[in-house]
């Protein structure tokens, strides 16, 4: 029950591949098919291969099941016997900063090579407070470093969900009770003063999961087959991306969803655990939040060499997987490295977070992305 459970990390895997894709196919059809997919929808790309893009390049969710995967991995820490809280702060940050610092530096030196002026220092400082992450600030985030808007959306629910569960203690309500209207509060209530958070919500579904007794989530985990929950998952992110869905919509969706794929990966049992459990897989995960942080270097530094590698006689198509797949090896090179000098101390101080863990391959802490 202590050692890692390598169906997370797959998790983890396929969130930061999905985000890798995001970017990938986003970069290359604006630069070379002809329109921004953050402008023309679905129903505007008439071509078979550029709607394979677009449907690529919907794959926002990634994001999302980190949220849920940092929900579900900070409950049960702060629900944890001797949880201290000043520990836990101090933890976080040395979870969180050491590699985010490290991309920060990188990115920025990798700015002027592409002729991409520096940061203001309202904006470089904000940037270290992740407040790019709150749009009505009008905050630039650093090039390069955009990802890191999603770290003030985990910078917030670690510092605030341990207070949750002693608010709700001290009002005398169950723990996933105080969590759900918790969530509520935070991703709605701001909109009294013109801000949306809905995000919050994965962060909260998340915990929900990581508060339930084993007996429990063993339960939700097998009243619904494998292959429903991936069948309902892949409907719902196509709907998304074809425009069936909107945002409020998709989010209530997906947090169920997300929960339901959480508690699969957490009990370990069937195919989709498994698959999930494939070393490849889990070895990606474990380097998934440096690759998250730099991935965008690789792909810039992929984009400015694109003429120099792409082999005009594959075509497009091939040359897109070609060039995806090197720059994928790169972003994996790049957050290796970084996993190396600036993740890689922390986990051997850590001791693992008590999870199921049907595939385990080590007694490492288990990472929060």
């Amino acid at each position: 029950m202590t050692e890692r459970n390598r169906s997370l990390d797959g998790l983890r895997g396929v969130a930061v591949l999905l985000t890798f894709l995001v970017h990938y196919a986003g970069t290359y059809m604006a630069t070379f098919r002809g329109g921004n997919p953050n402008v023309v929808a679905w129903a505007g790309w008439r071509q078979p291969f550029d709607k394979v893009l677009y449907w690529l390049f919907h794959s926002h969710h990634g994001v999302y099941v980190f949220f849920l995967l940092s929900g579900f991995l900070i409950a049960k820490i702060a629900s944890g016997e001797g949880f201290s809280y000043c520990r836990f702060v101090r933890n976080r940050m040395l979870r969180i900063y050491p590699a985010f610092l490290l991309a920060l530096v990188l990115c920025l030196a990798a700015g002027p090579l592409l002729g991409i002026p520096l940061p203001s220092l309202r904006d470089f400082v904000f940037n270290l407070l992740f407040l790019n992450g709150v749009p009505t600030l009008g905050v630039t985030g650093i090039v390069f470093n955009n990802v890191s808007w999603s770290l003030f959306y985990e910078m917030v629910f670690y510092l605030s969900f341990p207070l949750v569960l002693t608010v709700g203690r001290l009002l005398r309500l169950p723990a996933i009770a105080a969590t759900a209207l918790a969530g509520v509060v935070f991703a709605y209530g701001p909109a009294l003063a013109g801000m949306y958070f809905e995000f919050f919500v994965f962060l909260f579904a998340g915990a929900i999961v990581g508060l339930l007794a084993p007996s429990g989530l063993r339960a939700v985990a097998v009243t619904f087959p494998d292959f429903v929950v991936v069948l309902l998952y892949c409907i719902a992110t196509s709907m998304m991306t074809t425009g069936y869905l909107n945002t409020a919509q998709f989010v209530w969706l997906f947090a169920g969803l997300g929960a339901l794929l959480l508690c699969k990966a957490v009990d370990g049992e069937g195919w989709f655990a498994r698959t999930l459990a494939w070393r490849p897989l889990a070895a990606l995960g474990r380097i998934s939040y440096s690759f998250y942080l730099l991935h965008s270097v690789a792909l810039a530094a992929l984009f400015a060499l694109w003429w120099h590698l792409a082999i005009p006689a594959l075509g497009d198509a091939v040359n897109v997987v070609y060039l995806g797949i090197v720059g994928f090896a790169g972003a994996v090179g790049i957050g290796l490295v970084s996993f190396r000098l600036a993740e890689q101390f922390y986990f051997r101080r850590r001791q693992a977070v008590p999870v199921s863990a049907a595939f385990p391959v080590d007694a490492s802490a288990q990472s929060v992305a």
